[in-house]
């Protein structure tokens, strides 16, 4: 597509996602993945949408949550926003979805973009805690079991040093942003060091600097910590909840000796794959996501040619084209266009943006 032409990263990301898409290829019997996948059982996939776009409607209440210190915006309002950023971070690179939800809310709603952007990055943040939570839940009880026996060493110290790596910096952004949020001494401090600006620009920079504090201020109380994560895990586990139906469809369950072990596999594949797609990749962390769910599944002693076929298909067919397909359709609905959207993104104006979005409020009204 043109738009994406003179986009470095998404350039970047496409190196990673055709090459990571290749290696996962490389590893597969493409007649037995072909199998696979015309073995598999397909009733439930259209249960398995069903419960992924209710999780969606879970991440919709607690963005509610995250923004009622800037007021009480009802969930219906909320819920095609969050669909139409899903859909943008599948369609768009270096994950522009982001700012698009945040510049359409704060439109709609009257709301800083800046202040929402905050929101969506808590909840990146206890995103990335609760899958760490399932992962740190799962992977030891697997190894004790033996499920992991086929697993090298270097297999383990990799991921056991990756664990402890990503949880260390989560656990530092977590600390900077309840500061933000609940110390104004820290949050002025931080806040000199945007000096170092030119004398032109400092006042902006820290007006948005500002309102994104503002967006933090819901993190002010161990109790709105606990909060979140208890928002958070309905959202995980919903997902999670797609993924163990359709290891059934794909016949995953019997490479496992009972209901209780595949919960567990479950869990840790929910967690791998998904902390995978912050790796740059070209749209909706495709490549990242495939390649780290297939070399989890092949941990466990899953064959690589139906662990491959059955992450590409939960990716690409379950989670990616769905919410893509809605979200388009509200597109459509609030007279918007992607192209439109994405180009008001990559320039990085409101303005345009909010120009383009203000149609939509006056249909959803």
């Amino acid at each position: 597509m043109q738009l994406f032409s003179k986009t470095w990263q998404f350039w970047l990301g496409g190196a990673v996602s055709v090459g990571l898409l290749l290696l996962l290829l490389y590893q597969v019997d493409l007649s037995d993945l072909k199998d696979s996948l015309k073995d598999a059982n397909y009733f439930l996939l259209a249960p398995s949408i069903a419960v992924y776009f209710v999780a969606v409607l879970f991440r919709a209440i607690r963005w509610q949550f995250l923004l009622a210190p800037m007021g009480v915006i009802p969930v219906r309002r909320l819920y095609p926003v969050v669909i139409i950023g899903y859909m943008a971070n599948n369609l768009l690179p270096v994950r522009l979805g982001e700012l698009v939800r945040s510049y359409h809310l704060a439109h709609r709603e009257n709301l800083k973009t800046s202040s929402a952007l905050a929101t969506i990055a808590v909840e990146r943040v206890y995103d990335g805690i609760t899958l760490l939570a399932f992962a740190v839940l799962a992977a030891p009880w697997l190894l004790l079991l033996g499920v992991f026996d086929g697993t090298s060493d270097v297999s383990r110290t990799t991921g056991f040093i990756f664990l402890i790596a990503t949880i260390l910096a989560f656990a530092l952004l977590l600390a900077i942003f309840t500061l933000l949020g609940s110390s104004p001494a820290f949050a002025n401090r931080m806040e000199g060091w945007f000096n170092i600006f030119p004398a032109g620009i400092r006042p902006k920079i820290k007006g948005l600097f500002g309102t994104f504090v503002t967006g933090l201020a819901v993190l002010n109380s161990p109790t709105k910590h606990l909060s979140l994560f208890v928002y958070s895990l309905p959202v995980w586990l919903l997902e999670g909840s797609m993924y163990f139906m359709l290891a059934y469809s794909f016949g995953i369950d019997d490479h496992f000796d009972s209901v209780g072990v595949l919960i567990l596999v479950v869990l840790l594949l929910t967690a791998t794959s998904n902390l995978a797609t912050s790796v740059p990749s070209a749209i909706g962390g495709i490549g990242p996501f495939e390649i780290v769910a297939q070399q989890t599944l092949m941990a466990l002693g899953v064959g690589a040619s139906l662990a491959g076929a059955y992450s590409g298909f939960v990716h690409l067919i379950a989670l990616w084209l769905p919410v893509n397909l809605v979200g388009l359709a509200l597109l459509w609905r609030g007279n918007l266009s992607l192209r439109d959207l994405s180009s008001a993104s990559r320039a990085g104006s409101l303005e345009t943006v909010t120009g383009l979005v203000s149609e939509t409020v006056a249909e959803d009204d």
